[in-house]
Order: C-alpha cells, then structure tokens, then sequence
C-alpha cells in the first residue's frame, strides 16, 4: 500500500481542475522559452551516475511504505516518546514490518561511505522526463507543470521523505529501549549522513528541510544517549563503548561528510526567478500581460487548480505597476549575489551587520522577484545552528564515552583529547575570535565546579528552560550530570543559568547541548503527570 495516494485515479473534482489547468496553460508562453533553465538545472545532476543515486535505491522502497500509526504522523508527536514508554509497542510493530525494514536497511546501505567524493546523492532530476513512470504514478517526483516552471516546482516525494524521518526516530527509540542504544546511535548518524545528501539538493525548500533535519536527528541522539546515561547505561558496556568513537569521529563537523564548509547555496530558486523572467517579460521592453497573470497564478496555485481564475484577477491588476525588463535584469543578480557573496563570510564579519538586499527591495514593482526568490538568509541561520548542534553533540558523546570508562566525569573538557576527539570543537555562537581564538564550549559539572556559599556548601545548579509554546519551567541539576552548552546567539556565557534553543531566543540565554532540552522537557511533563 503506497503511502500516498495513486494520482492517476480520476474523479470529477479532478475533471473540473484538469479543464481549468488546460483552459489557462492555452494562455501561456510556449514552452520552448524556458526549457533551456530546467535543462540546465537537470544537468548539474547529471553527473551523479545511476549507483551512486540513493534515490534509485529508496524511492521504489518508499513506495511500499506502510503508514505510521495515525497519532504518530508527525515526527512532533514523537516528541513524548521515549525508550520503554507503553506508547513505543505500536511503533515498533509498524517500525519492525517488513516493507519499513526494507527502507531501514536502505538507509545504512546509501549512507555508508564516509568520503563525499564516493558518496551516494539523491539525485532525482526536477520534472517527469527522466523518471520513471512508477515513480510518477506513486507521487514520488517534482511535479513542474506543462510548461515546466521551477518556481511552481511541487515536491511530492518529500512526503515520503517526512515519512521516512520519522521511521529513522521511532526505529531508534525501539533500538534504545531494547537496549541497542549504540545501534539506535548508528541509526541516527546514518540518517544525518541521508539528510546532508538533502542539504545539497537544488531548491530552497528542499534544503531547509535537510538542515532541519540534521539538526533533528542531532537531539534526537543526544536523547537517547540521555536517556541511556539515566537508565539502562547500555553506553558503559565495552561492547556498545567501543563502537562509540568511530561514530564520534564520523559526525565530525569540521572534515568528512558532514563538512561545513562545503555547504553552498541552493541554485535552483535563482534558476527559477530567470525563468520566470524569461518567461512573462518582453526583452527590452515591460511585462507580457497576456502571459504574466496567468503565468503568476500558476505559481502559487497548481496545487489547487480552482484557485486559479481568482489569482489570475489579482496578478492582471498589477501588471501595469511592474518595473521593466531593463530593471528587473538588474535587481535579479543583487539579490542572489548578495547571498551568494556573503556565504562565504565568517557569521562574525562586519559585512554581515548589513541588512540583506532582500530585506529591502521592492517587491509591489518586482513581483515576479518576491514570488519566485525565498528568503536564503533562513540558511545562514540553520547553517550555524547546524555546526553548534554536531558539534555539541560529538562532543556531548565524547564526554560519555570518557565517563564510561574512567567512571567520572571529565575534569574539564580538555579531558576528552585525544582519545575521543582530536580537537575541541569551536562554539560557532561564541564571537570571541580576537588574535586568532578558537572558543570552545561551555562545560561544567554542578556542585563539583560551583563556588560554594557563605556555609562551605555548594547548591545545586538552577536552570531555567524555555521551551516552544511559553511552557517554560525550572530545575536544579546536581554532581551527577554535567553541563555542556554554548553562549547562544547573544554570545554572552549566561553559565546556563536560562537555556533557549528556539530559533528567536532572545538575550541572556545560552543554547544547551547536555542534558538536552527535550530530555529535560519531557522529564518535566512525567513529573508533573501528563506523560506516562
């Protein structure tokens, strides 16, 4: 049973769309215009050869994809789950079938080689040609329309893909509870190495997901080696320790796979503004009105064919306000140049101050631009993000594994080289970079490193949490934890006393690595009785 439904079923609702997509494609451009942008985009894949294509390999296994139990479709429902809990047996029946076994198994073997230049990548070219005709009958391709548009690009496998994410968690967890955890640890890592191939597709939306997902599955580990450390201690075994460092090594942020450095910017989005451009502007002159307003529409509406003559009304009142040919060619390039440029600058540099072209342009007078051009500056963002959270947790592990086998807690971090990492990490929040430093993260262990008060005793260490949804709590941390975290955004050492990870924490709090904000989230939820 596919896990999405057969396109290819028609019913009326179907029928009518389908006349209302034909009648308004009878007034687009031809085709031929801009095929040569999809041509080129497809091209810049091309040289990844069909055994290196994880996509050949998961697609038609994803196809046979089981749903996940209702109340677990999202992997946000995911969130109150933990190894052993009574609502783990239905996940690990679903888990544990033989079609999601399959794409497990898939997983580790399109994940498996550690150096990018023999690495697979999930290939897919953009549109039908190329795919094949079960790929398309399952709803597992880029959908662009007729005549193909990059900027209408609908990414149907993705569904798949969100499906799969949310195997790899529940798989981990059942590992974890069943006391693999250095299993459930694999698992996890190799899923990261999956959604760095994401991080290289060519589209916007496609990308965002990969970090996103990266940053996922980096707490989702961090969670269950937790959970691990305060329960079943599968970690101390020399079995499962041993196993430990070579997966320390390989999540390595700084070389390897997962190298940050090689992350570039998606170029499909600017492929697809020229596109459009092309598409419904008159060379040298202004916009082609028997072409823009419906052209526009098809952008934002081919999912739902019956909005169409409603967007097209809307797009036909604003032709007449469009700058011209000569000046639409000459915003188009700052804006991506703009990030382009600024990619390759520390997140420290002064340049970096200044307020993105995008932040300002005008988007009533280049509409085609602020429909077809996302906002790349999110990357920068999830970009640092993604560095502090492989960072933390390859370090966050290697203070385990030392733990594990000398019985105590590192006396610093230091501690940790250079049996289980060659080097610190660098906290990419922290912007103390003067004559050269490299700052690293922030660590102690309550009680053991606090001063102690005017009685010679030393408190527990007070933290407060702020978590999504305003249900923020408190807690005391005493000498059999440690703390690991980095300054945050603000780049302040506010010594963990506030923790925020959200993507707009504000001043005065520091991003926690250990113990890991969803552990502590859902240990406050049992305490108080609405978890079991």
């Amino acid at each position: 049973m596919p896990i999405l439904g057969n396109p290819m079923r028609t019913t009326p609702g179907r029928a009518l769309a389908g006349l209302l997509i034909a009648a308004s494609l009878s007034l687009a451009a031809p085709a031929a215009r801009a095929d040569e942008f999809l041509d080129k985009l497809n091209a810049s894949l091309a040289d990844v050869k069909n055994p290196q294509r994880s996509d050949l390999v998961l697609l038609p296994l994803l196809a046979k994809v089981q749903p996940p139990p209702a109340k677990f479709a999202k992997l946000e429902s995911l969130a109150a789950i933990y190894p052993g809990s009574p609502a783990m047996a239905e996940l690990a029946s679903w888990a544990g079938a033989p079609t999601q076994k399959a794409v497990l198994d898939a997983i580790a073997s399109v994940t498996k080689e550690d150096d990018y230049r023999k690495a697979m990548a999930f290939a897919q070219p953009y549109g039908v040609e190329g795919v094949s005709v079960d790929m398309v009958a399952a709803r597992l391709y880029t959908e662009l329309g007729d005549p193909p548009s990059l900027a209408g690009a609908k990414f149907y496998y993705l569904d798949a893909i969100r499906t799969m994410e949310l195997l790899a968690h529940a798989d981990a967890v059942r590992r974890a509870g069943e006391g693999d955890t250095i299993g459930a640890v694999k698992l996890l890592c190799d899923w990261t190495f999956f959604c760095r191939q994401m991080a290289d597709r060519r589209f916007y939306r496609e990308v965002v997901w990969g970090y996103e997902a990266m940053i996922a599955a980096q707490e989702r580990l961090r969670d269950i080696a937790y959970w691990d450390s305060r329960t079943k201690k599968a970690l101390d075994q020399p079995a499962q320790r041993d196993q430990l460092a070579p997966l320390v090594a390989r999540i390595d942020e700084n070389k390897g796979y997962l190298e940050i450095s090689r992350l570039r910017l998606p170029i499909g989005d600017r492929m697809a503004s020229e596109q459009a451009v092309a598409r419904v502007y008159q060379p040298r002159a202004g916009v082609d009105t028997s072409v823009f307003a419906t052209t526009m529409s098809r952008m934002g509406s081919s999912e739902f064919p019956l909005r169409l003559f409603g967007e097209t009304a809307r797009w036909q009142a604003v032709a007449a306000t469009q700058k011209n040919w000569f000046e639409i060619n000459d915003q188009l390039p700052k804006l991506y140049v703009d990030w382009e440029s600024r990619w390759r600058l520390d997140p420290f540099d002064k340049l970096m101050e200044k307020p993105f072209v995008y932040s300002s342009f005008d988007r009533a007078g280049f509409a085609v631009l602020d429909a077809t051009a996302p906002d790349m500056s999110r990357l920068f963002t999830l970009r640092q993000q993604l560095q502090v959270e492989l960072a933390g947790t390859r370090q966050a592990l290697a203070i385990i594994g030392y733990s594990a086998a000398a019985k105590a807690f590192p006396p610093q971090l230091s501690s940790v080289r250079p049996q289980w990492v060659k080097a610190l990490s660098v906290d990419a929040y922290n912007p103390s970079r003067a004559r050269g430093a490299v700052p690293p993260f922030e660590y102690f262990v309550p009680v053991r490193d606090q001063k102690v008060d005017a009685r010679g005793e030393a408190k527990p260490h007070e933290v407060k949490v702020f978590v999504s949804g305003g249900a923020n709590f408190d807690l005391k941390l005493r000498e059999d934890q440690f703390l690991l975290y980095s300054t945050g955004r603000d780049g302040a050492n506010n010594y963990a006393a506030r923790v925020d990870n959200r993507p707009d924490a504000g001043t005065g709090t520091d991003y926690l690595i250990w113990p890991p904000v969803s552990s502590l989230y859902r240990q406050h939820l049992i305490d108080r009785g609405e978890i079991k």
